[in-house]
């Protein structure tokens, strides 16, 4: 380990390196020794950790690029983030890297948009150093008699969460939905659909609702739960057995909001792998994720109205005439 100790830099830091890019965007420089004899780049692509630049100075040993990499790790593990990305020449660098706990990301593995793009630079290897332990498929599978304990007429709203940006995130205390936004203030109509002939913005998915016991468990954190990008997370059943295509969700009361859960598929993506791992990816997709739909359900609304989390949700299958739930 190096004697000089490892510390967030402070601008006359930056000047001193010759690091000119410093404010280019989300993201931090960590700097050992003072006067800095070196630096690590972290930045934050779509929410993304990645280690733009590793310059240890002078280090026979590896100690400083092996403190820099670690005092860098250590900050965005506090921060949630479950791995931190790289992109060195491959040959001697990327076996520097492997030394410094980076491994290859599989090629078949699927990326989110700035990390894809990434993994087509020639020369170049994209390594991942995981900063937390993702869950397994043995640890979902003993997990499930949790999930299927879900109230299944009457649930709980536990988070309402708007994303104004990409990559941004803001936990609500009160959400509304309205009929042709979805969730006010997020960003739904303009990421657009593969599923719609002009590209637009799928009607049938302006809602994306998870089981809040399955990424409570997945994201270890109360911090990362919004990570996985659904705008809503209920303590509720949602597979298709006991919420089929058309329920109704009456959120809040016989005067609140009222969604509807549609046919449209919700799968996971690249950034869903690179937050909760490469095992939930492929259960929440498989034969015990698929029924139960663990990835969650798309839906859009048909009554407007504020929604909070404590709300209750009562389940109307289109089958059950409205105000006649029975209560689990």
């Amino acid at each position: 380990m190096t004697d000089h100790a490892v510390r967030p830099a402070r601008q006359r830091d930056l000047a001193h390196l010759g690091i000119e890019d410093a404010s280019h965007g989300p993201g931090f420089v960590v700097v050992a020794g003072d006067p800095a004899l070196g630096h690590a780049r972290v930045d934050l692509l779509d929410g993304h950790a990645h280690l733009a630049r590793l310059a240890p100075g002078v280090d026979l040993d590896g100690s400083t690029a092996r403190a820099l990499v670690e005092a860098a790790s250590e900050r965005l593990a506090a921060k949630g983030h479950g791995q931190l990305t790289a992109l060195p020449f491959a040959g001697p660098e990327a076996a520097t890297y492997a030394d410094l706990g980076f491994a290859e990301i599989p090629s078949e593995e699927p990326l989110p948009g700035p990390l894809s793009t990434m993994r087509e630079e020639p020369g170049h290897v994209l390594v991942r150093r995981v900063l937390r332990s993702h869950r397994t498929a043995a640890d979902l599978t003993d997990f499930l008699p949790v999930l299927d304990a879900a109230p299944r007429e009457v649930g709980t709203l536990r988070a309402v969460i708007r994303r104004p940006a990409p990559g941004e995130r803001e936990v609500l205390e009160v959400g509304h939905l309205d009929l042709a936004e979805g969730l006010v203030g997020d960003t739904w109509a303009e990421r657009g659909s593969r599923r719609t002939p002009d590209g637009s913005a799928h009607p049938d998915m302006q809602l994306n609702l998870m089981s809040h016991r399955l990424v409570e468990f997945l994201a270890q954190d109360p911090e990362r739960e919004a990570l996985a990008g659904d705008q809503m997370f209920l303590d509720l059943d949602l597979s298709h057995d006991h919420l089929p295509a058309w329920s109704e969700l009456h959120i809040g009361g016989p005067d609140g909001a009222v969604i509807v859960v549609t046919d449209q598929p919700h799968n996971g993506c690249g950034k869903f792998i690179a937050r909760f791992g490469k095992d939930a990816m492929g259960f929440v997709n498989g034969p015990e994720g698929k029924p139960r739909r663990l990835r969650g359900l798309c839906a859009k609304v048909v009554r407007p109205g504020p929604v909070r989390p404590g709300d209750r949700v009562v389940v109307v299958r289109p089958s059950t005439p409205v105000g006649e739930p029975s209560g689990k």
